[in-house]
């Protein structure tokens, strides 16, 4: 295949982690009806090999990327490349489908303009064929990802990031209302807008607005959140992602806070096209039912210290969904799994793992004094009516994060200071009673050398010789 070189290319340097994943991969596939027979399709940005591949089966695929071994790699692979800087593509060549789900921060080499997030879309604009499509993903820059990440998105953490600009890129909407707005005055007809979780370049979970914020909000949330732990499971972040993903869809704000979203606009009127409301891993997502996650119900409870609730849901969790840990139940009319594919453990397991949950995230919980997680499993399961079992170690699947962290070291101090003023009173309390003991001795020893002590000790003695003898004779 062919390999054009516009200018601005740059040589010895590649793009590191492209866009992919099983769920764009599901999206692309389900927009074959936008491409015509012979239709040609642009790739705008590094993406993964596997999205290409795909899309090859029912289009001619053209990639521009600014990296020349990237390039290089692309045309070996047999696809058609062109190489170089945004500001170096003209609109010579237009195409029906433009696939940026990178994003526009990648597309301008160091050897030419900078641009800015609008002037970058107006270039793929103009790429577009009269009724074409343009398929982009934007970043929220206050999404879910960037409020529990440890870095600023503004200063170069990476040779990539030669032009760190973040939320001070005035032309980048902020939120889906105006991404919207911008679109339509580039000239473009919005129509399919979704949100992306959990992170912007390889998402597993894709949520279109209306079904987020019309959905059933307690198992959306619980969905978010078990595709961000995941996806957190070895990361260090500021704060616990979970609670911040699932809190946002409950309050209403997930569309507002997902890490980015994707629009699939129009150089025309938006043709009808039927794309499934949520999508994940690489299928439609299957019904939810409606309620609350049981996890969510049962911390509530604790930090209520609400004890009857508590026992109720422990103790209806065992008998409905026993061996189903609690971030996969959900507690509406009745106990729904949410998951079954995955595998169930023993009940007196499920609940140490829910223990662990709870003494990692920092919750108040009605006993201080099970401060670790065999002893407070011991109490859930009393409370649940489980029987003690040898349970194995269980492993904290939580988030590093640092105010999870700073809230453990809070409740540490809290637990050596009182530890602190309980060794006070008893050290204050031998003292007191060691002076006493002092003063009886002293009494004694005063006392011990007076002629009376003397004949008073030698009656004592007289007394009791006598009454021995009593007995016996009796």
């Amino acid at each position: 295949m062919t390999l054009r070189l516009l200018g601005g290319e740059m040589a010895g340097w590649s793009d590191a982690a492209p866009a992919g994943g099983s769920a764009y991969g599901f999206l692309l596939s389900e927009l074959r009806s936008l491409v015509p027979a012979g239709g040609r399709v642009l790739v705008a940005g590094p993406h993964d090999p596997a999205l290409l591949t795909g899309l090859r089966a029912y289009a001619e695929i053209t990639c521009f990327v600014r990296s020349q071994p990237d390039a290089d790699a692309l045309s070996s692979a047999g696809f058609s490349v062109l190489c170089g800087s945004l500001a170096k593509l003209t609109d010579s060549d237009q195409y029906d489908l433009v696939v940026a789900l990178d994003g526009v921060g990648r597309l301008c080499s160091v050897e030419g303009p900078q641009f800015d997030w609008a002037e970058s879309v107006q270039v793929l604009r103009r790429s577009l064929r009269p009724g074409g499509a343009l398929l982009l993903a934007v970043e929220n820059e206050l999404g879910v990802h960037r409020l529990v990440d440890r870095v600023t998105p503004t200063a170069a953490h990476t040779d990539g990031d030669w032009r760190p600009l973040g939320e001070y890129d005035e032309t980048k909407p902020g939120t889906p209302s105006r991404l919207r707005e911008r679109l339509a005055a580039d000239g473009l007809t919005p129509g399919w807008l979704a949100t992306a979780w959990p992170l912007p370049s390889a998402p597993t979970l894709v949520i279109d607005e209306p079904r987020l914020r019309y959905g059933p909000a307690g198992a959306l949330a619980a969905v978010a959140s078990g595709v961000t732990a995941t996806a957190y499971a070895t990361r260090r972040v500021l704060s616990d992602p979970r609670r911040l993903a699932s809190t946002a869809i409950r309050g209403g704000l997930g569309a507002e806070l997902a890490p980015a979203w994707l629009v699939l606009a129009f150089r025309g009127p938006a043709p009808s096209l039927s794309l499934p409301p949520a999508v994940l891993n690489d299928g439609p997502l299957g019904p939810l039912p409606d309620g609350r996650l049981l996890e969510e119900l049962l911390i509530g409870a604790c930090l209520r210290h609400d004890l009857p609730a508590l026992r109720q849901l422990l103790t209806s969790w065992v008998a409905a969904a026993p061996g189903v840990s609690a971030d996969n139940v959900i507690v509406g009319d009745s106990f729904a799994v949410l998951d079954p594919a995955r595998a169930a453990v023993a009940p007196a397991v499920a609940i140490g793992h829910f223990a662990a949950t709870l003494l990692a995230g920092g919750y108040d919980q009605p006993w201080p004094h099970a401060h670790d997680v065999p002893s407070l499993t011991a109490v859930l399961l009393a409370a649940a009516g489980v029987s003690g079992a040898d349970l194995p170690e269980i492993s904290d699947s939580a988030p590093d994060s640092l105010r999870e962290h700073e809230e453990r070291v809070r409740r540490l101090e809290e637990q050596l200071a009182d530890a602190a003023i309980r060794v006070k009173y008893v050290e204050t309390e031998l003292i007191h009673r060691d002076a006493e003991l002092r003063k009886a001795r002293l009494q004694i020893d005063m006392f011990s050398g007076k002629v009376g002590y003397r004949i008073t000790r030698f009656g004592m003695r007289a007394a009791r010789a006598a009454r021995r003898s009593l007995r016996k004779m009796t």
